[in-house]
């Protein structure tokens, strides 16, 4: 059953079960370049799939990546990064390897822990109600990155439809760069706010509107 989601409409229990998660989500976000952005969740009992896009000038960008949720931890097998229809980076992630970088320059090394992508680690913080998962990196398609410690920011508030919402901020370090995110509280930690870099420009993704299906 899809609704429009407004204050007090959305109740999901953020827990360790993959069935915590909605069916399929929708959110809309403003950013600071004033390009919308959309990022989509779905899953499918313990299969998920989690997608971004975001119209920039000059050329559209779709990050998406797939996989299962184990034991409370979202784990992708795959991670792409799409620009104008093509794919610029990727990551596939088998058993204890991963092979991953530019297309057509790619290499293969053994990973152990977790590896996960910016836009599916904010979906992994809302389900484990800001936890990192055991020995964490961080992908982007071209490399790996080794993850720091979780670092809790001073809460905020977003209007959503006229609504107040409160909002859990944390930042996450991971090697020589940060992401910032923000969890509405009272909308089952629905993923907010999102700050992050690449190629050099600062993208800040605030949340707009939710279509949900639970």
């Amino acid at each position: 059953m899809k609704k429009m989601i407004l204050m007090g409409m959305l109740s999901i229990s953020v827990g360790a079960n993959a069935a915590d998660l909605p069916e399929s989500a929708t959110l809309k976000y403003s950013s600071n370049y004033g390009i919308p952005a959309i990022m989509t969740f779905k899953r499918l009992g313990n299969d998920y799939v989690v997608a971004a896009n975001i119209h920039v000038p000059l050329y559209k960008i779709r990050f998406e990546s797939g996989g299962k949720i184990e034991n409370g931890v979202l784990k992708p097998s795959y991670y792409c990064d799409v620009r104008n229809g093509k794919v610029y980076a990727s990551a596939v992630i088998l058993d204890n390897h991963i092979t991953l970088g530019k297309t057509g320059n790619t290499y293969s090394e053994k990973v152990s822990g977790n590896v996960m992508d910016l836009f599916t680690l904010s979906w992994q913080l809302a389900l484990s109600e800001g936890k990192l998962p055991a020995n964490l990196r961080i992908t982007n398609g071209k490399k790996m990155y080794r993850v720091g410690s979780l670092k809790p920011l001073q809460a905020s508030s977003l209007i959503i439809d006229g609504h107040k919402i409160d909002v859990n901020r944390v930042s996450v370090k991971h090697e020589d760069s940060t992401i910032e995110y923000g969890f509405a509280t009272n909308l089952g930690n629905i993923p907010a706010m999102i700050a992050y870099v690449d190629m050099g420009k600062k993208y800040n993704l605030v949340l707009k509107n939710i279509i949900i299906e639970e």
